[in-house]
């Protein structure tokens, strides 16, 4: 019986071990539990996680793409506005603006501006300067100052006026209208004091360089800047003589939403050989004029194809 009572004693022993059964301990059992869920939720977080940052990459990377490929088919846009006003400027009957479809569906609006019809910094008399200043800062003050800024930037050093000087008594000197220019761009007008941000983005559609004119043409003029100016001919649309030098505008809106305008200041007619120059590029801005009613009611009627391709003649531009 002896074997019998060891293995009693030792059953017994067993069962008052708590630890000793096959389960362990509870207390242990759960906490492990807890640990592993946290940890499957914290992996899916993190899953979760990635999934969204790839997700926002991809939809940036396309949006990006989208932008660029708008910014492309603005400035093709502008090509076409070129061959568009050298054509009118060879006496074929065209109008602005044109809308139209490029290859890619990007909806463009090319319109164009005659720089005739602008308030020239260079060559524009101060009293021009301070009505257009006046106006667009709704301050007499400030608009006198600027003015003011404007026609001490424009003024030619003492030594530059000597130099003019002698050159007049030269029997083959030939002055130009900018000859004491100045300003080389328009955009060298942040460079005047009173000039914020705001004031210079409202100015730049009505400024010019190009044009030499001690103030501008009312018939070429904006209604925008025939408002501003009280200029006569109220009323009157513009009108672009198409000579000289023009600013071509394209503004290209794709399917989705992106949109992208170019400018261009180009110099029409023979020069150095070549039909045109381009002057400069600039990035614009949105043109509320362009998106009003009448833009809407324009926009309703499906536009042509930019780009019309044939197989026997290829690629053919829209001009007409």
């Amino acid at each position: 019986m002896a074997p019998l009572s060891r293995w009693r004693a030792a059953f017994t022993r067993r069962r008052l071990r708590p630890n000793s059964r096959p389960g362990g301990d509870p207390n242990r059992a759960g906490f492990a539990l807890v640990t592993v869920i946290w940890s499957l939720g914290l992996i899916s977080l993190l899953g979760t996680a990635v999934i969204v940052g790839a997700r926002y990459r991809s939809r940036t990377t396309a949006s990006v793409a989208s932008l660029e490929r708008t910014a492309a088919a603005a400035e093709s846009a502008i090509n076409i506005g070129i061959a568009r006003a050298i054509a009118m400027a060879n006496g074929q009957k065209l109008t602005f603006p044109l809308r139209c479809r490029m290859p890619g569906g990007e909806l463009v609006t090319v319109s164009i501006e005659d720089e005739a019809g602008k308030v020239d910094l260079n060559t524009a008399t101060p009293a021009i300067l301070i009505r257009l200043f006046i106006a667009l800062t709704r301050d007499q003050s400030a608009g006198n100052h600027i003015a003011e800024r404007i026609v001490a930037f424009r003024a030619p050093s003492n030594s530059e006026i000597s130099g003019q000087a002698a050159d007049a008594r030269s029997a083959d000197h030939k002055p130009g209208p900018d000859r004491n220019a100045r300003f080389a761009t328009i955009l060298q007008l942040d460079q005047i004091d009173g000039i914020s941000p705001r004031i210079l983005r409202t100015a730049l559609p009505f400024l010019t360089v190009r044009s030499g004119r001690p103030e501008p043409d009312a018939g070429a003029a904006s209604p925008a800047l025939r408002n501003l100016l009280n200029l006569d001919q109220p009323g009157q649309a513009p009108n672009p003589s198409i000579a000289g030098s023009v600013t071509i505008r394209a503004d290209a809106e794709a399917a989705h939403g992106a949109r992208f305008i170019r400018e261009a200041l180009v110099s029409l007619g023979a020069e150095n050989g070549k039909p045109f120059q381009i002057r400069e590029w600039r990035r614009g801005d949105i043109d509320s004029t362009l998106d009003g009613p009448e833009a809407q009611e324009s926009t309703d009627t499906p536009a042509k194809d930019c780009i019309r391709f044939g197989k026997s003649t290829g690629a053919k531009v829209h001009i007409g």
